[in-house]
């Protein structure tokens, strides 16, 4: 099965404006707001040069959205 990369980080204003944290999820070229990640793949913490500053990262074989939450496989 092929693995893809994707990344995760904290949205500021997507929080603001619903009144709740809220998660970007990056995983093959789309963006999903999520409430939540479940992250059941290795993945680690990178610093960037651009915002958002710092993302989880990592590669998974499956990405789901089961009740506004992401579950990477």
């Amino acid at each position: 099965m092929r693995q893809y990369k994707f990344f995760l980080h904290y949205n500021k204003p997507a929080s603001l404006k619903a009144g709740k944290p809220k998660i970007t999820i990056h995983h093959r070229g789309k963006c999903h707001i999520l409430d939540n990640v479940i992250i059941n793949v290795p993945a680690c913490g990178e610093i960037r040069k651009t915002q958002p500053r710092f993302v989880i990262a990592g590669m998974c074989n499956q990405f789901d959205i089961v009740d506004n939450v992401g579950i990477l496989a």
